[in-house]
């Protein structure tokens, strides 16, 4: 990032808090942010629709209507746990609706061609609906040299499908990091978070995002959305580290500079129930150090048994 101060830790032993993988909800991440973001989502992928959407009222996700026409036999429509697929209904400033087929490509396996299956999409609404929906496609990781549109010719029948694609690869970081449009500064974290894997990587990023995040002008709502998904989709898995990042959130607190609050108060009640914890472990550790001393085994054997210090077991003899 140039031209941006780094802060960094020198620490080059990283332990994490477990070594299995955390893994949530893809579609459920994204969908949160779109349905709080949609307006600024469309300023990026969609200017043109953008210009001429009323955006003093609300978008309506067709939730149900589309599962509905998706109620079919085809188990690449229901299978798949990588993607999250929306009808929206945008109100435009004149009066009228368009609807927004929306598609977002997540991490992960499977789904076979993007192309097809929003021609099989589009084919689906305007067969139930007679809607000619405006398509977007978001890929957040695989398929980005796949055509952006669909084609197919049969005997002299051909159908050519094109539609709006938002790839993440494609845009360019420092664009997105000097934007006012909070959306962006939630792409460039997705983008973050597929190529930082890192532990103290993703700390530096982390911790830069928040900054970031504190000096803009945006309300307090959206600074608290989009911290929630940035959290969420740079996840740290060492608890050294992890618990450096809070301090700093602090520290913004101190200085006015505050993200959202709820969140430091659920991490002070976390880190002082393992505060807790740690002395509660400390004193098992010393009541089995002073029964082993009890019972006439040495106190190099206790050390290591216990995970005490020597001096320590020299300490409770007296």
């Amino acid at each position: 990032m140039a031209n941006r101060k780094k802060t960094t830790i020198q620490s080059s032993a990283v332990k994490s808090k477990s070594d299995k993988k955390v893994r949530f909800d893809h579609d459920g991440l994204w969908k949160d942010l779109i349905e709080k973001f949609f307006c600024d989502l469309l300023n990026r992928a969609l200017p043109e629709l953008y210009a001429v959407v009323d955006i003093k009222r609300a978008p309506r996700f067709l939730d149900k209507e589309f599962r509905d026409i998706l109620n079919t036999g085809d188990p690449e429509i229901h299978t798949s746990p990588y993607f999250a697929d929306y009808i929206i209904e945008v109100p435009l400033k004149n009066g009228d609706a368009e609807w927004i087929l929306l598609h977002i490509e997540a991490q992960g396996p499977g789904g076979g061609s993007i192309a097809e299956r929003m021609f099989h999409y589009q084919c689906l609404i305007y067969g139930h609906f007679r809607r000619h929906p405006v398509a977007l496609v978001i890929i957040t990781d695989k398929h980005q040299n796949e055509p952006r549109f669909y084609e197919h010719s049969h005997f002299g029948t051909e159908n050519l499908y094109r539609y709006n694609s938002l790839v993440l690869a494609e845009l360019d970081d420092e664009e997105l990091l000097a934007s006012d449009n909070p959306f962006d500064l939630a792409l460039y974290a997705a983008k973050v978070s597929l190529r930082v894997k890192e532990e103290l990587q993703k700390y530096n990023y982390l911790r830069t995002l928040t900054g970031l995040l504190a000096e803009r002008g945006w309300d307090r709502d959206k600074k608290r959305d989009l911290m929630l998904f940035i959290m969420r989709i740079i996840y740290l898995n060492d608890e050294l580290l992890e618990a450096q990042y809070w301090e700093y959130r602090q520290e913004l607190d101190r200085e006015g500079k505050l993200v959202y609050e709820p969140f430091l108060k659920k991490v002070e009640e976390r880190m002082a129930e393992k505060r807790g914890e740690q002395r509660g472990e400390q004193r098992g550790k010393e009541e089995m150090a002073k029964n082993l001393l009890a019972d006439g085994v040495p106190p190099d054997i206790i050390a290591k048994s216990a995970g005490l210090p020597v001096e320590k077991i020299q300490a409770l003899i007296n």
